[in-house]
This record gives C-alpha cells, sequence and structure tokens, in this order.
C-alpha cells in the first residue's frame, strides 16, 4: 500500500508531479494525477512540489495510539537526524516519552551493524562494485528501472530494519517498534515481505510534530531525557552524504568510494554502471534525497538550513562513543534484491504520429517540447498516452491554440458587437462586427481611450457598483445605432466586455408599427364618433316623427269616440 496519498478534490489538473516525477509514475486519468503504484519509487518529490497540497503521507498516528492504549511494550526507533529537530534534544526525547513510549532508542545502533557487514560485503567482493541499501528510494529505483545493476546491490537491510530485529530479539516479537524519521519510503519498506514484522509503523517527524500539537506538548515544557541504548559511534553520520562511507572507515586508498545524493545525480551513475564497464571495485553510497536524510520528504521541521543541521549533525556524532562491534552479530541482515522492468507495451512509430495528428503536430516543427505537460518531449507523452499514462489533450500549447482559435473565429464572425476595455478605458478589443457598424478601423482604435469615441457611462457604472448589465438597451446617439447591451467585469483580466447587439432597425420598425397603430385607432375613433353623430341624428329625427303620430293617432282616437256617441 503506498504511503502517499491523493486528495481528488485538490488537484488542479496542473500536471506539476508529472514534471517533477523522476520516473514518471503519475498517470492522469479524468484530469485527475493518480499514482500508478508499480512505478513509484516513494520519494515523495510529488508532495513538495504540489502547489494544492493535493498529495498527502497516510498517516500510522493512530495506529501507534492503539499499540499504546492496548498496553504494549511502544519502542520508538529515533532515527539519527533527530538531532536538528529541537535545540534540546533531550527534552524532544523527553516529549516522546511523554506521547506513551516504553523507550527511546536510536537507529544508529542498526546502522553500526549495517555499516560493518557493507565492509565485509567489500571485502569478499574485490573487484565488484557495491551499492549500499540503506536508502529505500534508491531500492525501488533500481529494482524497477536498473534490474541490469541488481546484482551490485549490497544484500544487507536498511539501519531501520536492523535496529527492530535487534529491538524484537531483545524484547521479544509482542513488542511494538515504531521508527521515527524524515523518510516517507520507509513506511513502505517497513509493509515489504522481507521485512514485515519487525517495524510495526512508521511515524514522519511531520507526523510527530502534529501529534504534539494535538497532545498539547511543548518541547520546550518537556523534562530532559536520555536515549535508552548505547552511544553508536560513527553511524550517526548516516543521515548525511558521505555519512555510510564515514561509519565503515574505509581505507580510501585501497577501496574506490563515493557518495551520490540526489535522485538524478544517481540515477546518472546508474545508467553509467548499466552501460559501461569502466568502473570497477567501487562502494557507491546512493541517497535519493539531496542532502542526504535531513533533507527527507517528510521532514519539512527541518528548515533551518542544511548547512545548520549538518554542524549539528556532526558536533554530535564527533562526541559519539563507540558501541560494543561485536553486539548484534547473532541478528541476520540479509535480504535479496531481485529487478523488474514495468510492464508497459511500447507503440510503434505509426501510433505515434497517429497520436500527435490528433493535437495537430503533423510534423517535427508542430513538435514544441515545451515539457508543459510534464513530459520532456512531445513523443514521450504520445507514448504515454498510448499506455494510459498520459490524456491525449494534456498538450497546453495545442489546447491554447485551439481555445484562441475558436474564440477568434467567434469574436470575428459574431453578428455582434464585441468590445472591451482596461480600468483606464483603453480599448482592448474591437471586432469585426463593431468596425463594420461604428464605421471604425480596428487596427486605429485598438489602445485608444473609449471615451473619445462613445459614451461610457454604462462603464463607469459598472466599474464602480460591480453589477454587470444584463440585456440593457443602450443608444450610440451620435452614429444613429441603437443596442441591446450585456455588459460584464472580467476581473481576473482587469477588463469590461461589452456585447452588443444591434436593433437600430428593429427599434425604427417598432417606431413605425407605434405610429401606424396610433393612425389606426384614431381612425377608428373618426368612424367610431362619425357613426354615433348619424346615430344620435336618425334618433332624433325618429323621436319627433313618433311625437307627432302619437298626437295625430290620439286626435283621431278622440274624433271616433265622438262619432260613436252620438
Amino acid at each position: 500500500m503506498n504511503a502517499i496519498k491523493l486528495s481528488k478534490t485538490d488537484c488542479k489538473n496542473c500536471y506539476k508531479c508529472v514534471r517533477h516525477c523522476p520516473v514518471k509514475a503519475i498517470r492522469i486519468k479524468d484530469q485527475q494525477a493518480q499514482i500508478i503504484e508499480d512505478m513509484c519509487i516513494v520519494c515523495g518529490t510529488c508532495l513538495k512540489i504540489c502547489p494544492q497540497n493535493a498529495k498527502y503521507i497516510r498517516s500510522d498516528i493512530g495506529k501507534v495510539k492503539e499499540f499504546i492504549s492496548q498496553g504494549f511494550t511502544v519502542v520508538a526507533s529515533l532515527a539519527p537526524s533527530f538531532i536538528a529537530l529541537s535545540d534540546n534534544p533531550k527534552r524532544l526525547i523527553g516529549a516522546i516519552k511523554k506521547l506513551g513510549f516504553s523507550a527511546v532508542e536510536e537507529t544508529a545502533a542498526g546502522a553500526r551493524l549495517v555499516s560493518q557487514k557493507y565492509k565485509e560485503i567489500v571485502e569478499a567482493r574485490p573487484g565488484e562494485n557495491v551499492i549500499s541499501t540503506a536508502c529505500p528510494t534508491i531500492n525501488y529505483l533500481i529494482q524497477t528501472y536498473y534490474p541490469e545493476v541488481v546484482g551490485n546491490m549490497a544484500e544487507v537491510v536498511s539501519p531501520m530494519i536492523a535496529h527492530g530485529k535487534m529491538i524484537k530479539k531483545r524484547l521479544g516479537m509482542d513488542a511494538r517498534v515504531i521508527f521515527i524519521g524524515p523518510c516517507v519510503a520507509k513506511k513502505h519498506e517497513s509493509e515489504e515481505p522481507q521485512c514485515e514484522g519487525f517495524v510495526d509503523a512508521v511515524l514522519t517527524y511531520d507526523e510527530l510534530y502534529q501529534w504534539f500539537e494535538e497532545e498539547n506538548i511543548d518541547i520546550s515544557q518537556c523534562r530532559e531525557a536520555e536515549l535508552d541504548n548505547e552511544e553508536p559511534g560513527s553511524s550517526r553520520f548516516y543521515p548525511m552524504p558521505g555519512g555510510v562511507l564515514m561509519s565503515m572507515g574505509l581505507d580510501r586508498e585501497i577501496q574506490k568510494t563515493m557518495s551520490i545524493d540526489g535522485i538524478d545525480e544517481c540515477m546518472d551513475i546508474l545508467e553509467y554502471l548499466s552501460s559501461s564497464k569502466g568502473l570497477k571495485g567501487a562502494f557507491l553510497e546512493m541517497n535519493a534525497c539531496r542532502g542526504g536524510c535531513l533533507n527527507g520528504s517528510g521532514c519539512n521541521k527541518l528548515k533551518k538550513g542544511i548547512l545548520e543541521e549538518r554542524r549539528k549533525l556532526i558536533e554530535f556524532a564527533v562526541k559519539s562513543r563507540a558501541a560494543n562491534k561485536n553486539k548484534g552479530d547473532e541478528i541476520k541482515l540479509d535480504k535479496v534484491f531481485s529487478g523488474k522492468l514495468p510492464d508497459a507495451k511500447m507503440p510503434t512509430e505509426d501510433e505515434i504520429r497517429g497520436i500527435l495528428r490528433k493535437i495537430g503536430k503533423t510534423g517535427k516543427e508542430k513538435e514544441f517540447n515545451c515539457g508543459a505537460c510534464g513530459y520532456n518531449s512531445c513523443r514521450e507523452k504520445a507514448i504515454a498516452v498510448y499506455q494510459g499514462k498520459a490524456e491525449l489533450y494534456m498538450c497546453l500549447p495545442y489546447m491554447k491554440e485551439r481555445a484562441e482559435s475558436i474564440s477568434n473565429i467567434i469574436i470575428s464572425n459574431t453578428p455582434n458587437v464585441i468590445m472591451a476595455i482596461n480600468e483606464d478605458f483603453e480599448i482592448q478589443e474591437f471586432n469585426k462586427s463593431a468596425e463594420k457598424m461604428f464605421g471604425l478601423s480596428r487596427a486605429d482604435i485598438i489602445g485608444k481611450k473609449a471615451y473619445d469615441y462613445f459614451d461610457v457611462y454604462e462603464f463607469i457604472c459598472l466599474m464602480e457598483s460591480g453589477e454587470s448589465l444584463l440585456s440593457k438597451k443602450i443608444s450610440f446617439d451620435n452614429y444613429g445605432i441603437r443596442t441591446q447591451a450585456t455588459i460584464v467585469r472580467l476581473n481576473e483580466h482587469g477588463l469590461i466586455l461589452g456585447i452588443f447587439k444591434d436593433i437600430t432597425e428593429e427599434e425604427k420598425q417598432k417606431e413605425k408599427d407605434f405610429k401606424v397603430k396610433n393612425e389606426s385607432i384614431k381612425l377608428a375613433q373618426d368612424v367610431i364618433d362619425k357613426q354615433m353623430y348619424v346615430a344620435q341624428q336618425i334618433a332624433s329625427l325618429l323621436g319627433e316623427t313618433t311625437a307627432e303620430t302619437k298626437v295625430s293617432l290620439s286626435k283621431l282616437k278622440d274624433i271616433m269616440l265622438k262619432s260613436e256617441e252620438s
């Protein structure tokens, strides 16, 4: 189980981890970085360089707390680089014991045994190159990427495992050994089949200080305490470059020695060893971290500067007395290393060219090899795409060119006017539709003050209020133009963008329609008024006629009645 974890929600698809991973053990899938476990050498580079802190170290604090709560004998194996953590190392030891540890011993005791074993191997294999195996990251690097060099590895466990074996031998397998140090890869190493059971948990220095904070432990207020094992002598030099060689006491006139720190430097040497027979009979001390373990990926607390940290380590180591050299000889330190290259199918030349063509790289001149995707060349990235380690459109120049092309097409061909000004009212964008609408040349107007050409009242209002205008009618009276406008602020670019739709003809047509409507209404009203007048006249005439008829009929009635009476 990999000690380095990824927080997907924090990963921002920047490819920085891909760029810096020395073995390209990062896969990008669904725009998220993933660690390819069978390729990872647990160097912690991705932890250090991730700008979003999307990678984090698996914490073993809870596991150690459980050991303590269950009543186990819990022993801390403290890496010798601890001396650089505090101005008062004895108070630091006291603080660790205050967490509940039964004892605090120095891992350098195991390093002393490892150095003795190295020296025996060198003496037994004259003329052969021997590579130290104290650094687990270098061990993973060789086994995974330089299997032809595996035969040169010293078949010895690391000081951490050696010390764990010593403690288990003395206290029994029920004792719990907790390594505390600067190395993330130690978490992975402790779980290897050949090492499992000798170190029960690994805490980085960062985890240790996190635990101190959780328990409100102030180191400066803790009582001083001593380490619970014998001083290991020169093995305390292990955390610095050349420390292994110093602890071995090799005669440089007899034996060729070389100390290499930094993954890139180690890879250069391994490349040389893989392809050349020129180097023979050398002992090579290799450390993945530049500056040695004092610069490990799990020790952000070591921030006083590498020179100051090294000075403190040297002073501490020089004053150390050598323990009984024969003590611990009964501990088995053998470890078998084997190599296997990652199973990665390689594409054909036609397949590589086909992948490149999909992102516009139709010829060598289109292969910029900028490294923005994290790979050293476009070709290398195409291979990664074929192997499922990279996504096709991780090419930033291509995506930028594509986005700009699409944007330019839209801006150039949209019938709407697009105009952008900066906070100094200087015109930054003026598209073809704007040129056509206002009769102004883009080349002449870009960079000029907008208020020399247009009424910028709405732009000023937006600058002051910050509130966007959506679908508001704005007229450019000096140009006889009416528009439907949307004006928004682009804070990240320091611009105000206006998009204007020409509605001049629509508005004129509306005015014409309104005029016709009003005229129709007036005409209709005139007709109604005339009809009402006629109706009133007819009604008046009918009224007079009806009255006269009534009078005449009444007279006729009276005459007829009188006639009957007589």
